[in-house]
Parts: C-alpha cells; structure tokens; sequence
C-alpha cells in the first residue's frame, strides 16, 4: 500500500506541474525543436546606372604593305653588264641599279649623230647654191633691164632719124631687131631668176626637214642609250632583285623591286558594323613583333566585298622598318551604343521579355528596359533613369515588390 500511494503522489505531482505550465502563460519556456521565425527583408546589393557610351575593342589581322611597291623592268633589252647597289640599300630617284650592255645603242647614236652631220652639210650646200645663183641671176635681170634701156633709147633714135631721112630704112629695122632682142633678153633673165626661187622654196624646206629628221634620230638613239641603265623610279630600297650578271634581260621584264618605306601601310577587313569607327582619318593601334605603331585611315568604302567584309587601307606612322608582306595586328574600339550602363548580371530575361529590379523606399521594384548594346559584362539599357539604383546580382527568390535592404 505505501508504494502504490508513492507511485500515486509522484504522478499527481508531475500532473500539476504540466498543468501549471500550460496554465501559466506569461513565463517563457525553451523550446528547441521549434523553427526560428522567417524574416521578410532580403539583404542586396545594388549599384547606379549611369549614362554612356558602350564601346567594344576589336581586332583584325591586317597585311603590310607599300604605297609605293614596284616592279622596274627593262625599257631595252640586253645582257646584264652590271649590278649596282645591292639588296636592301636605299636608293634616290634616277639612281641607276641594273646596267645591261650598250654597244648596239652606242653605235647606233653614233651613226644617227653621222646622219644629223650629213643632212646639215647637205643644207647648207643647198642654202648656199641657192644663195649664189640668186646673186647670178639677179645680176643678169639688172643688166639685161640695162641693155632694153639702151636698145629703146636707141629705136627711137632710128625713128625720129627715119622719119626726117636721117637713116635707112635698114638702120631703123636693126634698132628694132635689139629692141626685140633686149626683151627678150631681160625676159630670160627674170624667168630664170624666178626658177632658182622656187628651186630654193622647195630644196631648203626640204633639205631642213631631213636635218630636223636625223636630230630626231639622235635623239631616240640617246634615248635608246639611257635605256639601257635601269633607274630607280623613286626614291626607296632594292628589294629583290631578279637579274644576274651575263644573264639577257628581255626588254618589259622585271629587273629589280623597288620600295618606298615611307609609305607603309597595312590593309585588313572588319564587319559592316565596325566599318563606322573607321572612317578616313580615324586612328588605331598597330602591333608587330612587341611594339605598338598608330596607324590612320586613309581609305574606307564601307562597302563589303564578297566575304561581306569592308577592306580598310591605312598609313602606319613610323613604320619604316616593318617587313613589307608581314602580318600585323589592327586593333581598335567600336562605339556599340549609347544608353544606362549596368552589368549584364542584373538583367532578368523572362517570357522574351528584359527586365531590371530597382530599389525605391525600401522595395525592389521590377522595371522593363530595352537592351541598347551589350559588351563584355557590361550592358546599355533603356527604359530607367539615370541614377536609379540597380539591384546586382540577382537573388534567385526575389519578387516585385518585396522588401529589400541594401548592404553596403
């Protein structure tokens, strides 16, 4: 019987202290197994969206070359006598480099300045002949004017004496035979004069064609001579050159190439879409072989080729010494768009559809914008203002209008 009514006491009092506890209410008890309460504030991030200008850098390969690249051929054929300047020496203009054997054209210019000689002498002899016989002549028509002078003073001496019985009938007749004669005499005399002119009207123009002929002569044969030296046609450097001593060099052929280091430049192709940042005038960067060189449009279509890539040509500043025919980097930056730049990390697409969260009075507020350009990790957007506070990155539970709290 005791220990029952033990037993018994022992769960009346566990019984009342439960009791106690459930009744008691205002005394705080230690749960553990209970869930801490959910808090309703996400901790963000955010940062300012500003206005600017989205650019990009870009790169293309680009080949070096010369604005002034040449071929020089032979302007006469003939064998190779000597080389001049060697590979790779820089050169001035009208500087000969090839200089091929010259006796043909020698000899030649020999036997056209005989012939200059020879039509001169001629010409001379024609003027001269010409000259003399006009002296002649003139002479003759002077002294034959002279003796009709004399023959009609004469008849008309006889006339006067015939008429009053002075002279026969005999005399009067032979006055007037040298009368006749006189004239035709001085007749001659001016036809012949006036033949030796129009002898010399045609013999000397003609004798001075033949002269101005054979100078003309001399003068290609001259030119035949200096073609026989191959000139550089501008000044630059020897870059090969394709003719050995002993060896025919036919006349049109190439003999040696000539460079001009001061006008390189390199050629490369962009996209359509880049082809604006690289107008005439537009600079960039040059890299070869570890250094950089500035290099400037000076030739940009805009229109694409078949690969529909626009070709761009440039000058390179201080470039003299790149390899002609080597490749270079063209680099340059791209201006992609103007808009509110924020990372691409704070953007939400969903439904086909872009959107940003902004943070306003405590609240993460969804906002629809326009993708103006994206580069890299950065975005242009349209569609909020400038400096608005941009929630990034993106927690994945968060909703339009929930409360948010920026941390610093």
């Amino acid at each position: 019987m005791g220990r029952r009514a033990a037993h018994t006491a022992g769960g009346l009092l566990l019984a009342g202290l439960l009791a106690g506890c459930a009744g008691g209410g205002k005394e705080a008890t230690n749960d553990l197994d209970r869930a801490p309460p959910k808090t309703t504030t996400l901790q963000v991030r955010a940062v300012t969206a500003q206005t600017g200008t989205l650019t990009a850098q870009r790169s293309a390969s680009a080949t070096i070359e010369a604005g002034r690249d040449s071929q020089v051929a032979a302007q006469s054929g003939g064998t190779v006598e000597e080389i001049l300047v060697p590979e790779g020496e820089r050169v001035a203009r009208g500087d000969v480099v090839v200089r091929l054997d010259d006796t043909a054209q020698r000899q030649a210019l020999e036997n056209a300045r005989l012939q200059l000689r020879q039509a001169q002498i001629s010409l001379d002899q024609t003027q001269n002949s010409a000259a003399q016989a006009t002296t002649s002549l003139q002479a003759a028509v002077t002294s034959s004017e002279a003796a009709l002078a004399q023959a009609r003073q004469n008849a008309q001496s006889a006339e006067t004496l015939y008429g009053l019985g002075g002279v026969s009938l005999a005399d009067l007749q032979a006055a007037r035979s040298q009368l006749a004669q006189a004239e035709s005499q001085l007749a001659q005399a001016r036809n012949q004069l006036a033949q030796n002119g129009r002898s010399a009207q045609s013999s000397v123009p003609l004798g001075r064609v033949q002269v101005e002929t054979a100078e003309a002569s001399v003068q290609q044969a001259q030119t035949n001579l200096s073609r026989t030296r191959v000139r550089a046609p501008f000044a630059g450097t020897v870059a090969d050159i394709s003719v050995e001593v002993g060896e025919f060099a036919a006349q049109g052929s190439p003999v040696f190439r000539l460079v001009d280091p001061g006008t390189i430049r390199v050629k490369f192709n962009v996209p359509s879409a880049d082809a604006a940042a690289l107008t005439e005038g537009a600079k960039f960067n040059v890299g070869y072989g570890g250094k950089n060189y500035v290099g400037t449009v000076v030739d940009s279509s805009g229109i694409a080729g078949s690969n529909r890539l626009v070709p761009v040509t440039a000058r390179v500043e201080g470039g003299s010494a790149l390899p002609i025919g080597g490749a270079a980097r063209a680099s340059y930056r791209v201006r992609l768009g103007n808009g509110l730049l924020i990372p691409n990390t704070a953007l939400q697409v969903e439904g086909g559809e872009s959107a940003v969260y902004t943070v306003s009075q405590g609240r993460a507020q969804r906002q629809v914008v326009s993708v103006v350009a994206e580069s890299g990790s950065r975005i242009a957007v349209s569609g909020i203002e400038a400096g608005a506070r941009v929630i990034d990155p993106l927690p994945a539970s968060l909703q339009d209008g929930a409360r948010v709290e920026v941390r610093p």
